[in-house]
C-alpha cells in the first residue's frame, strides 16, 4: 500500500506562469524536507490548467510525519505564501488517498479515469483490475487509488502511467479502444459511474 497526498492549485487568470514557477519551489522545498513529491499539470479533460502536487509515503505514520515536515518548514510556508499572494487563486488538500491495486510509477504521463463506487460494490470494481491490466503491455503503469481524507469518498480513481504523449495516443488506439478493455468497462458500468478523465503531465 501506498498513501498519497494531493494539493490543488488553481493558477489566477493570466498568472499561469508565475503559478507554475511558485509551485516548482514549493515542490523543490518539500522535497528538501524529505518528503517524495512531484508537481503536475492537467493538459486535457477536467480541471485543464490545473496544477496539483503528489507526495507519496509508505505508510500513514510516514504520511503524518512527512506532513509535519511541510508544516513545521519556514522554506515551504515562505513558498506558499508567496503563491498565495496573487498568482493563484485557491490551494486546497491536502486530501488523502491509499492504493488498492498497483504501485504508482515515476513516468511523467498519467491517465486518471474517476468512478463512482459505492462501497457495497467496492471489492466487486476492484476485482476487474486485473482484468484490465492485462490489456495493457509492460511499459504502462496502472494504480487504483481510494480516497481516506477528501471531498467525495464514494470515488475510486485508476491512473494509468506512461512514457510519453505520444506513447497515450498510441496506447489509446491499441488497447484502450481494444474489445478487451472495452468489455472491461462494460462489466465496469455494473458497479460504478464514469465521472470524469484527464491527462496529467509532470512539469
Amino acid at each position: 500500500m501506498t498513501v498519497i497526498s494531493r494539493r490543488i492549485i488553481a493558477p489566477s487568470l493570466g498568472k499561469s506562469d508565475a503559478a507554475l514557477g511558485l509551485a516548482k519551489q514549493l515542490v523543490e522545498q518539500a522535497q528538501q524536507a524529505g518528503v517524495k513529491t512531484r508537481l503536475c499539470k492537467v493538459i486535457m479533460g477536467v480541471d485543464a490548467g490545473q496544477l496539483e502536487m503528489f507526495a507519496r509515503f509508505e505508510n500513514f505514520q510516514a504520511g503524518t510525519t512527512g506532513f509535519l515536515k511541510m508544516a513545521g518548514s519556514a522554506p515551504v510556508a515562505s513558498a506558499r505564501a508567496q503563491m498565495e499572494s496573487g498568482a493563484v487563486d485557491s490551494i486546497s488538500g491536502p486530501y488523502v488517498y491509499r492504493t488498492v491495486f498497483g504501485e504508482p510509477t515515476q513516468q511523467p504521463v498519467m491517465v486518471q479515469r474517476q468512478y463512482q463506487v459505492s462501497r457495497a460494490n467496492l471489492q466487486a470494481a476492484i476485482a476487474l483490475l486485473p482484468e484490465a491490466r492485462a490489456v495493457f503491455g509492460p511499459d504502462t503503469g496502472m494504480t487504483a487509488t481510494i480516497p481516506v481524507f477528501a471531498p467525495e469518498m464514494d470515488h475510486l480513481v485508476i491512473t494509468y502511467y506512461l512514457n510519453s504523449l505520444e506513447d497515450l495516443g498510441k496506447t489509446l488506439d491499441e488497447n484502450a479502444m481494444s474489445p478487451a478493455f472495452q468489455a472491461v468497462v462494460v462489466k465496469a458500468a455494473q458497479y460504478g459511474t464514469l465521472m470524469s478523465a484527464r491527462v496529467l503531465v509532470v512539469v
